[in-house]
């Protein structure tokens, strides 16, 4: 990745958790939830970037930001089976078991205005999704973890680029499997889900929208 790639994507990272720690009071004012932004690295490797709770609980968030995609307006998210890293296979972050996420909070629909001195979001959407309930919603659609990592194994042995339907999900309202074979170096194999099929089956709930 060329390093001025690299250097934007890392602007626009910090840009995004500066918005979003502007945004959390006003969501949550009407709850009795607070949240903490996470700086340890060591705890966002395991999946934590926030902090959520109130005088009962919290929960242990993921941040997860289409940055791929600014000024998009798209109704999947890509959660990641598996990877390659100079070469070599990596499970990704949905099944593994290093991370200690609670909820996920899939951030999309990123505008950003740009003005005279700083970015400014013009949209925005928030979606957050339970990771326990979503994965029994898989494993109650027969796509456990290893189900799911046979297809993977499959797809990346001998298929082509692009969407791999699934015979559990409906592949215009639900989701599909996506190999990242032609445009992207690390060749993820990602399984992408309509964030209006988890909201429907009650995995999350838009949390906020600009």
């Amino acid at each position: 990745m060329p390093d001025s790639n690299f250097q934007n994507d890392l602007n626009n990272e910090a840009q995004l958790a500066k918005c979003l720690d502007q945004l959390y009071p006003k969501i949550f004012n009407a709850t009795n939830y607070s949240t903490e932004r996470v700086y340890d690295i060591k705890k966002q490797h395991i999946g934590i970037d926030l902090i959520l709770r109130n005088s009962e609980k919290e929960y242990f968030v993921d941040e997860k930001a289409q940055l791929d995609y600014l000024n998009t307006t798209l109704p999947t998210f890509a959660f990641e089976l598996s990877y390659l890293k100079n070469g070599i296979w990596h499970q990704g972050w949905l099944y593994d078991k290093s991370k200690k996420t609670d909820i996920y909070f899939l951030i999309t629909n990123i505008h950003f205005r740009e003005n005279s001195t700083d970015k400014e979001l013009s949209h925005l959407k928030i979606t957050g999704i339970y990771k326990d309930k979503l994965l029994n919603l898989l494993s109650d659609k027969g796509l456990t973890e290893s189900t799911l990592f046979r297809m993977e194994k499959e797809i990346r042995n001998h298929g082509k680029h692009g969407r791999h339907p699934i015979k559990a999900l409906d592949y215009k309202s639900e989701g599909v499997l996506f190999f990242s074979k032609n445009n992207k170096s690390e060749q993820p194999i990602n399984l992408v889900l309509k964030l209006d099929y988890l909201i429907k089956e009650n995995v999350g709930k838009t949390i906020y929208q600009l």
